[in-house]
């Protein structure tokens, strides 16, 4: 696990080296709160951060160029799009075959069980974008801070392959990156672009090199 500041490791740094080899076929499943305060007066979840999530941990497995990483997200529009090459609208040579989707081996589940934003986030307990920016003002730089339980499984057996906790922290750095960041929609939300983005990266970028290595060689057997 991480719980690096403004030093740690980047998403494109927790990459791996150049490869070439054999891929293994792996998708992600939207991530879960698991955490005490998912609930009640402070409600900080939104399915929105979970997709952010998922959507940001597949790109970068993707970009390791270690995996064939499955969409699993948009799979009814992919259905969509075949059922209209299927019924004779569409030119026989551009459409879509049925029965061509590819099966996924290895499916990556994320539960988060620490999500700690350094003043609460939009719609925390303290007053929306306006307690947002003040309360971060008042308390001085504080850091965000989130862990999360991830698991590799075979989609085959269901048996868990590979399976640990990754955090990441980080601080606010300046009160224009917070008016930024509340005010933005993004994959994370009303904490796009503040230091609970950054420290959900750094966590992200840690998931990637542990699923990279710690996953079953056998798995990678797809030229």
């Amino acid at each position: 696990k991480v719980t690096s500041g403004e030093g740690g490791p980047s998403m494109q740094e927790a990459q791996m080296e150049a490869y070439d080899g054999p891929k293994a076929r792996i998708a992600v499943s939207q991530f879960s709160d698991k955490t005490a305060k998912g609930g009640g007066s402070y409600h900080w979840w939104n399915p929105e951060i979970g997709d952010g999530m998922r959507d940001m941990l597949a790109t970068a497995l993707f970009n390791t160029n270690r995996f064939i990483v499955l969409e699993r997200q948009i799979m009814g529009e992919v259905l969509a799009e075949q059922d209209l090459g299927a019924s004779g609208r569409v030119k026989q040579k551009t459409a879509a075959a049925i029965g061509e989707i590819e099966g996924a081996e290895l499916l990556v589940t994320g539960a988060i069980t620490e999500f700690e934003p350094a003043s609460g986030g939009i719609g925390g307990g303290i007053g929306g974008i306006t307690g947002t920016v003040l309360g971060a003002v008042a308390g001085g730089l504080k850091k965000s801070h989130i862990a999360v339980d991830l698991r590799v499984v075979d989609a085959r057996t269901s048996r868990i392959v590979a399976a640990t906790s990754v955090e990441g922290e980080a601080k606010d750095t300046s009160l224009g990156g917070l008016l930024v960041g509340s005010s933005a929609a993004g994959g994370l939300g009303g904490y796009s672009k503040t230091s609970m983005e950054k420290a959900v990266r750094i966590a992200l970028g840690e998931a990637v090199k542990f699923i990279v290595t710690k996953t079953p060689q056998n798995y990678y057997h797809v030229k």
